[in-house]
């Protein structure tokens, strides 16, 4: 791609970014960033003996940059054996071009599943963490996002949900499947001689789609028998107690949409039919043929073979659904909890959960009894349901499940243990959450699920306290991974500096087991500070604010605004720490620049209010209160927003002129067109899912918010629509969008025309081959040889910081 006009602008933009200035303390470039190494996942061996890391390697390293899953990204195993003083090591040796992920350990701690990129191809493996030896197994794996793909049966066999390594899973495919596909489609065309035409259909016109893409299979590792069991679109399992039953979860028929009002985040667009395979016979039995099943619970009671699951009829919603154990052995199918409402969990834009388990042998669930007040956890085994938790002082946060019959609840930072009975004692006090080990191979269900552990871990204040046991130090920026013993693994992931993941004793002495990045501290990123302003409903509100390198009190730097409306953390955010999975726009990297940057607290409540009511005022408020304490130039702010992010840029500048630059990147910008695009992946991958109802979620009960379809709404699509009002913009706008995004490239292209027709100050970049999150290192350059000088041009370039005068203080954080 050949930029022309303003060459020699740019190239000095691409200079300032790339490189550090001569004389000075060395600040963030992009070309440094683009070699940021970053960790995946963490888990410890269950002999507490082996940890295992996965690295992501240097962005700019990858073999490709077509896909948007971190998967191919990632380097190195690294395995530390806690029993030694050695620090990790690789645990294989180096592949050029593949990328791997861990999966589960086996029982005794000596083997694990890993799964390998390569060439397009994913495919699992089982290495020896002892020798380091590997057995590639011939397939991939489903991937588990909501509970699990993979489960052992013994030290050497388990079960699996099975791909072709040569079809991996959907997260895979995002990009570069598309790309190839339409490649092939074009050549028929030019050629003539094959159709290139894909058809789908609805309602009567819909064509037979078979999902018969995965087989559940058992590998025995000492005989090396691989024996398919059963094969359909599994996507989740549980193996009984017993390790003779399996409980899959698959994606059977389509569920139709017209009886629903507004489609939801996550809703399934398929029956999620419920099947039980018995290992020992190879029977399969479908409780409830005709219902769909909640992911959440799916859970085995302890030490017996009877499943607890939500389920409720395909056609109706999750309110018509009930309670059910099912006795795998007899097939008996017991409701439970009928006298109770149940309280449904959409986990923000997930899929529908009931917080249901097992304590002890008896079914419990966090319901709200009739006349109540608050949900509580019930013990529903009997005809009657007993409220476990009624003597809390108020309703029951996260709680934990321990040995036997113990129920442990957090409340208010106060940690309790509640008897069979109810009885309540409390524990202990200044607790923020549970410190749940992590773990490999596992999705939303294991992770949000009651834990069950006889020794339950507290964060606190200071670290963590065991709450039968002994208690430790950490870091103040450190996240635990697992405990062995007194000892604590973690990461410490600064906002600047090395990154490691180490071992520290009760006293809080560490040992470094893998350090990456150990450059970044020399490099002077600014500080970062919070700003107090008030919402206009009285609200206080925390933002937080990027000072550039060198800035000193007094210093009015140009500001930028980073906006996400839903976001308002309480602590440092994400997008502040040095990341890959955040390049355009980089507020580290904008700060190197000479600008100060903004994340305004944006809290929304999607029940109330419109999308984009209210919006430049919202932000407004915050940068008004960063320029009340002297921080930045009022005269010179900017707006830069990615995704919903950039919808807010778009509604901004119908809303206000204070801002002289305006960048929306992936931006919704009409909504009516925006409900009805279908993403690139599924024109060319019917098998897929096509049409995939996730964009009509995302705009009627997403963060759209519209509340149903456009001839239902059809006055709140067209208010909230940027591209509508568009008469209404006078502030530059630069628009950013990739032509393989599901926010359609047509987003970008209508707005754009829009100011064009009005002869207004407009650029808009196509990245080509780019969906959501840019990935080419080379678009992402372009990206900011594009920024850089269009915002210095509408600003004014960012004042020079003094060469050899010593560094003033920084101010505290």
């Amino acid at each position: 791609m050949t930029f022309k006009p303003m060459l020699l602008g740019r190239l000095t933009a691409a200079w300032l970014v790339m490189a550090a200035p001569a004389g000075a303390a060395e600040t963030l470039t992009l070309d440094r960033l683009l070699k940021i190494e970053e960790f995946g996942a963490a888990a410890l061996s269950p002999d507490g003996r082996h940890l295992v890391v996965e690295t992501r390697a240097p962005f700019d390293t990858a073999a490709a940059f077509d896909t948007d899953n971190p998967a191919p990204r990632l380097g190195r195993l690294m395995v530390a054996d806690l029993s030694t003083p050695t620090p990790a090591r690789p645990l294989l040796a180096a592949e050029t071009g593949a990328g791997y992920t861990a999966g589960p350990f086996s029982p005794d701690g000596h083997r694990m599943i890993i799964s390998r990129w390569k060439a397009y191809r994913y495919e699992a493996g089982v290495v020896d963490l002892r020798s380091g030896d590997i057995r590639w197994m011939g397939f991939g794996l489903e991937q588990a996002n909501y509970g699990r793909s993979l489960q052992w049966l013994s030290n050497t066999a388990f079960v699996t949900l099975a791909r072709d390594p040569a079809d991996p899973t959907l997260k895979l495919k995002l990009g570069w499947q598309n790309q190839k596909r339409l490649g092939v489609l074009w050549a028929r065309q030019a050629a003539g001689k094959v159709s290139s035409v894909q058809a789908i259909g609805s309602g009567r016109a819909r064509r037979p789609e078979p999902m018969d893409d995965r087989r559940l299979m058992r590998v025995d590792l000492a005989t090396g028998a691989q024996t398919e069991l059963a094969r359909g679109g599994f996507f989740d399992m549980e193996l009984s107690p017993s390790g003779r039953y399996v409980a899959l979860l698959e994606e059977a028929e389509r569920v139709g949409l017209a009886a629903t009002p507004a489609v939801r985040m996550m809703a399934p667009f398929r029956r999620r039919a419920l099947s039980i395979v018995d290992l020992r016979t190879g029977a399969v039995t479908r409780p409830c043929p005709r219902c769909t099943t909640l992911i959440e619970p799916m859970v085995w009671a302890p030490g017996a073979d009877r499943l607890l699951v939500f389920q409720h009829p395909a056609d109706q919603l999750e309110a018509a659904g009930h309670l059910a154990v099912i006795d795998a052995a007899g097939g008996g199918v017991q409701t439970v909890g009928a006298d109770l409402e149940f309280s449904f969990d959409y986990g923000g834009e997930g899929a529908a959960r009931v917080r249901a388990d097992w304590l002890g042998g008896h079914p419990i669930a966090l319901a709200k009894a009739a006349g109540a007040t608050r949900s509580d956890w019930y013990d529903i085994e009997g005809k009657d349901a007993v409220n476990l938790t009624k003597a809390l002082p108020s309703a029951p946060g996260s709680v934990v499940l321990g040995g036997g019959k113990t129920l442990l609840a957090l409340v208010d930072g106060q940690a309790w243990r509640i008897g069979a009975d109810g009885a309540a004692t409390r524990l202990s006090a200044g607790g923020s959450g549970w410190a749940r080990p992590s773990a490999f191979g596992v999705g939303l269900r294991p992770r949000s699920a009651p834990w069950r552990t006889d020794q339950p871990i507290l964060r606190t204040p200071t670290g963590l306290a065991n709450l039968f046991g002994h208690s430790s130090a950490l870091p103040s920026e450190a996240t635990p991974i697992a405990t062995v013993g007194e000892m604590t693994v973690c990461v410490d992931m600064p906002e600047s500096g090395a990154r490691s993941i180490a071992l520290l004793d009760g006293m809080g002495r560490r040992r470094d087991l893998v350090t990456l990045d150990g450059d970044l501290a020399r490099l002077d990123l600014g500080s970062v500070r919070t700003v107090a302003s008030r919402a206009a409903n009285g609200q206080m509100l925390k933002s937080w604010l990027y000072l550039p390198p060198r800035w000193r009190p007094g210093d009015k730097p140009a500001l930028i605004v980073v906006p996400y409306p839903g976001s308002a953390p309480q602590t440092s955010p994400a997008r502040f720490y040095l990341s890959t999975d955040a390049l355009t726009p980089n507020p580290a990297l904008l700060a190197a620049q000479g600008y100060a940057v903004l994340l305004p607290a944006l809290p929304r409540d999607r029940d109330r209010g419109e999308p984009g009511e209210n919006l430049a005022a919202e932000i407004l408020s915050v940068v008004d209160a960063v320029v009340a304490e002297g921080l930045a130039d009022p005269d010179r702010l900017a707006l830069w927003g990615h995704s919903f992010g950039g919808y807010a840029a778009l509604v901004t500048a119908t809303q206000t002129q204070r801002f002289k630059a305006i960048i929306a990147q992936a931006a919704p910008s009409e909504f009516i067109s925006n409900w009805g695009t279908v993403d690139p992946h599924f024109v060319t991958a019917p098998e897929d899912g096509a049409p995939n109802p996730m964009g009509l979620a995302f705009n009627e009960t997403g963060q759209g918010a519209l509340l149903g379809p456009p001839w239902a709404q059809t006055e709140r699509y067209v208010r909230n629509s940027p591209l509508l009002q568009a008469d209404k913009v006078m502030t530059p706008l630069m628009l950013i969008y990739g032509d393989q995004d599901f926010v359609g490239l047509n987003q970008g292209q209508g707005m754009f025309m829009a100011l064009y027709r009005q002869d207004k100050d407009a650029t808009l970049l196509t990245l080509f081959g780019e969906r959501h999150l840019p990935m080419s290192p080379a678009n992402v350059r372009a990206i900011y040889g594009e920024v850089l000088p269009w915002l210095a041009d509408r600003l004014g370039s960012p004042p020079r910081a003094p060469e050899a005068k010593a560094e003033a203080a920084r101010p505290s954080q």
